[in-house]
Parts: C-alpha cells; structure tokens; sequence
C-alpha cells in the first residue's frame, strides 16, 4: 500500500480533520441526542415555570416575558399563585410571615390549594389554544417541582415545559426588590414600612430553610444570576433558544430613558410619483429644525439622567432607519456610532399607497380611509387579521414584528440612554410595546411628528411612559404607566 500525501488527502477530504464519512444512519443515537430532537421542534404549547426565593425579580421576569410573547403575537398568560393565595385567604393572614413556614400544616394546604388552581387554570388556557403559559411562583423544592412535572407528563396534551430559575445574592437588588414588594404587593397593605420589612425578610427565611435548586435531572431550565449578569441553560432548544433566552439575556432592572420619534419631514412632496427619489431625500427647513430641536432635547434628558444616577455620562445609543431623513434626524446626537439598520424602515407595502402613499404620512396616523377607499377588497381582509395579513406584494405588520425583534432585544440589553428614530409603521409596533397595548390594535396607534416618545423601566417589570411636544410653538408632556 502507498502512503498518501498529507496535503492531498486534505484537498480530497480523506483528512483526519475533514472528520467521518460514515452518514448518521450507522451510528446510534444517545439518550441526549433524542431529547434534543423532542424538545427542539416548537411544541403546541410552553410552560415557563418561575423558581425563586422571593423578592428575588420573579414577577420583574415573568411580566418581561409576558410582554414580550404578547408583542410577538403570541397568546400568553401570567398565573401568579400568590394572587390565588389571596383569593383563597384574607391577604392579612396569607401574607404574613408564619403562613409560610414549614410547620404551619393548615397554611400549607393552603398553599398547595392555591398552587393546584393556578395549574388547573394553566392546562386549561395551553388546552384552549395558549402557545405560552409562565407559572409564577416560588416552586422553592424539589418535591413541588416534581409534581409539576408529573402532571405534564400525565396530562392529555403534551407541552413543553421550561424552568426559569432566579438567583440573587446581590444585597441592593434583593433590597430594592423587597421595597418595591412592600410598596406594592395586597400582602403589606395596612403595615408600617418597618414592619413590613421585618415580616418580608422572616417569609424569606422560611423559604431558604428549605430552598433546592433546580438540577440536571429536572429537565429543561433556565438560570439567571442576579438578573441577568449570568445566564446558565440546560436542554433549550427551537425557539425558547432562538428568543426567549437571548431576550432574557438582555432584559436588566438598570434604569435609562428610551426615547423613540418620527424621522423629520424630508424635501419635496414624499407623497407625490414626480419625486421617485424620495426615499433618498434629506431634511427640508422644517425637518432640519425638528433634527436640532431634538438634539437639545436629547442632550437635555440624557444629562437629567446621568446626574440623577451620579455616573459618569456614557453617549446616547442611537438607532436609525436606513433612510436618509431618519439618519439626518439624530445629526447632532449621534458621535458616529450610530446603528443604521433596515429593521428599522417602514413596512413595505408593496402595491399599496404607489403616488399617494410612498414614504411617509403627512398626518399623524395612517390613512386607512384611502386604503379603505381604494383597496376595498384588500381592507377587508386586513381588518379580520390586521397582524398577518401582508401588503400585497409587501410586508405584514408580522413580518416587521419578526425583523424588529433582535433590535428590540438590543434597546432592553442597552444600560446606557437609547434614541430610536424610525416611521409610523415601525413605531406603532414599538411604542404597543413599551405601553403594553394589545398588537392586534397597534395599526391604529397615532404617532404625531416632532412628538418624543419617552419610556422609563419601572421595577414591576413595566415602563412608565411620556410623550414630549418638540413644536416651538406647542410644549406638552402627557405621562402614563404602562
């Protein structure tokens, strides 16, 4: 026999490291393997089970994670057990530190009670048709985990089932965290903040006597260490891999003002066929105006922000769309770092709005009633599924909910202020998000020009939400929580 040369062997792919060339079908697959292959497909149904002492941002994530699917399009439902608790008993005695030791038998079936109902609710929402259920709770043990997942197991229809595990050993997280439960929670009405405290810190306690930690042998999981500072995973696979966890990865209880605006106003008539270069338009006067006007505004804010935190004043993350006037727009903002990306640019609409509707809407909302009028049959259809129905030959407001999703993701991660300048189809999307709103309404939504839409994290895992005027000869500010 005679050797082959190295290098040749390599080009033919004979090569130690051009690997076997034996197909999968002659070898046996591992237990590992096989459970890839189950948990990877999307499965009719997820369940995203919360794990944690409290105090420790269960109910941040899981109000996250519900606002997130929610604007994806998907049905999800929050079952937080403490509020079954509070059904089933006086929240002045099941919120009291006792009714949540070991020892307290008659709290404890109590306790179970509640976590039965909420279980029972949850198969009864995925059976109805619900893509994701999140179960909010401790589930502190391993006991309790177990008979969850026995009664998935067990149950008619097969879901998925994930672990979503929070661990804080970070004193002023679990701090702020237990202030803002106290503050707010039906389980500390009518008590003295020091009483309050000292009852919180004793029900934390009785759950680290018996706390287990969620392990390998539970199935699939994900951790998260001190919101997010350390993410562990174990059999994540399809699209709790593919979305839920880089979005958890990204969300943070830091505090930072996210503003999101109309590009300005561009040259010529945007809405005319005798100007095919709209799209590559600039600032007019009054867009040049509304540019510098929300650079003082930006500046402004951000340095409010800085000195509130006492930290050393980081640059303003900006977003664009890829269009020219949006890119114009953050000009005395931006230090060159700006992202310029097309999930950004307004929704295609193919057809639809050619001579009368190209690139952007001279009033605040969208014209639906010339779409209505010239577009009848294509009206009626977008009323019945306004979210998948597409443009034709263009984009559904579905589609620009899919590319807008890893930017959305980049804008919770950011620890620094963020500015998003875009057009009305794209912030539609974006500001149901930050309110919360149902996106089936979303295509209604009003969007004023040189109006700044500001939205501030809030710790119950919501933002507060302002709108700020930048017409000179109008100043309003509106403020709601979302």
């Amino acid at each position: 026999s005679s050797i082959v040369d190295g290098s040749a062997a390599m080009a033919l792919g004979e090569g130690y490291y051009a690997g076997a060339t034996t197909s999968d079908g002659d070898r046996a697959q591992s237990k590992r393997q096989l459970e890839r292959e189950r948990l990877t497909p999307d499965a009719r149904g997820v369940a995203l089970v919360m794990v944690g002492l409290p105090a420790r941002g269960k109910s941040f994530i899981s109000h996250k994670l519900e606002r997130f699917l929610l604007w994806k399009g998907l049905s999800t439902r929050m079952f937080n057990v403490g509020s079954y608790r509070r059904q089933g008993t006086d929240a002045e005695q099941s919120g009291r530190s006792d009714f949540f030791d070991k020892n307290n038998t008659t709290a404890l079936a109590a306790r179970e009670a509640a976590a039965s109902a909420a279980l029972k609710d949850m198969f009864e929402f995925l059976d109805g048709g619900g893509q994701f259920a999140i179960f909010d709770a401790t589930n502190s043990v391993v006991s309790r985990r177990a008979h969850i997942i026995q009664s998935f197991r067990s149950h008619v229809h097969k879901y998925n089932l994930v672990f979503v595990e929070v661990i804080c050993s970070d004193t002023e997280v679990v701090e702020a965290n237990m202030m803002n439960k106290i503050r707010h929670s039906p389980d500390f009405h009518h008590m003295s903040l020091e009483k309050a405290l000292e009852d919180i810190k004793k029900r934390i306690a009785n759950y680290e006597a018996v706390y287990e930690t969620v392990g390998d042998d539970e199935g699939s999981y994900i951790k998260l260490f001190n919101l997010s500072t350390k993410v562990l995973a174990n059999q994540c696979y399809g699209r709790i891999s593919r979305s839920i966890l880089p979005y958890l990865m990204g969300v943070h209880i830091g505090t930072r003002p996210i503003w999101l605006v109309r590009a300005g106003v561009g040259e010529g008539n945007p809405q005319s066929c005798d100007h095919p270069s709209a799209r590559l338009s600039g600032l007019s006067g009054e867009g040049l105006d509304f540019a510098q006007a929300l650079g003082k505004f930006v500046h402004a804010r951000a340095a409010q922000h800085w000195h509130a935190t006492g930290r050393e004043p980081e640059p303003t993350r900006v977003f664009t769309s890829t269009m020219a006037r949006a890119v114009a727009s953050a000009c005395h903002i931006s230090d060159g770092d700006a992202v310029h990306s097309s999930a950004l640019n307004a929704l295609d609409k193919g057809t639809i709005g050619i001579g009368w509707w190209d690139v952007e809407c001279r009033s605040d909302s969208l014209p639906w009633d010339e779409v209505s009028r010239r577009h009848p049959e294509f009206w009626e259809q977008f009323q019945r599924d306004p979210l998948k129905k597409c443009f034709p030959g263009g984009e559904s407001f579905m589609d620009v909910i899919q590319r807008l999703e890893g930017l959305l993701i980049e804008v919770e991660s950011s620890t620094r202020p963020v500015l998003v300048v875009s057009h009305i189809t794209v912030l539609q999307l974006l500001v149901a998000y930050f309110r919360g709103l149902p996106m089936e309404e979303a295509w209604k939504l009003a969007v004023p020009r040189h109006c700044v839409f500001e939205a501030l994290p809030t710790l119950g895992g919501g933002f507060t939400c302002s709108e700020h005027c930048l017409r000179a000869d109008e100043v309003c500010v509106t403020d709601q929580t979302c």
